[in-house]
């Protein structure tokens, strides 16, 4: 049996991040459908509002890449939990500061990073051509451009 990991990460309009934000506040866990629901919603207001970032990969989940290349410390500096998010406007620019120290990082540093994403993605999964620069890239460019527009933004995972 084969699995997919993937990761959604867009800018959504305010008012609607607003609105999903308090439909997911509502949800529980075990409502699976609901924030499915609410996930296919924002896909579809990213669609809408540009080109979302979405990274795709066989046996293996991008984020758990991105996390493991980071590190704890690291991860929490990013917004939501785990890849998951849905941030208003005004958290999108209060974020940014700390995404850009987490992901605008010196040459070797940068290096580092993408070795560790291009061996997990390796070694957990079955894609040695996954684009470790744009996995490392794509969530401060959405958020910055988030930012530039005053939107919110949006990004979640799925395990198919």
């Amino acid at each position: 049996m084969s699995a997919t990991g993937i990761w959604v990460i867009g800018a959504i309009p305010d008012e609607a991040a607003r609105r999903l934000a308090s439909q997911a506040a509502d949800a529980t866990d075990a409502e699976t459908d609901a924030i499915e629901d609410l996930q296919d919603a924002a896909a579809d207001l990213m669609a809408d509002q540009g080109s979302p970032f979405v990274a795709v990969a066989r046996k293996a989940n991008p984020v758990e890449a991105l996390c493991n290349a980071l590190g704890t410390d690291a991860m929490r500096a990013l917004p939501g939990v785990r890849g998951n998010f849905i941030l208003t406007a005004d958290e999108v620019a209060a974020a940014l500061p700390e995404v850009e120290a987490v992901l605008d990082v010196p040459p070797t540093r940068r290096a580092e990073l993408l070795t560790r994403i291009t061996t997990w993605m390796t070694e957990t999964g079955d894609d040695p051509g996954f684009d470790a620069a744009e996995l490392l890239d794509a969530p401060l460019r959405i958020l910055r451009e988030a930012a530039s527009s005053f939107s919110g933004a949006a990004a979640f995972t799925r395990w198919y």
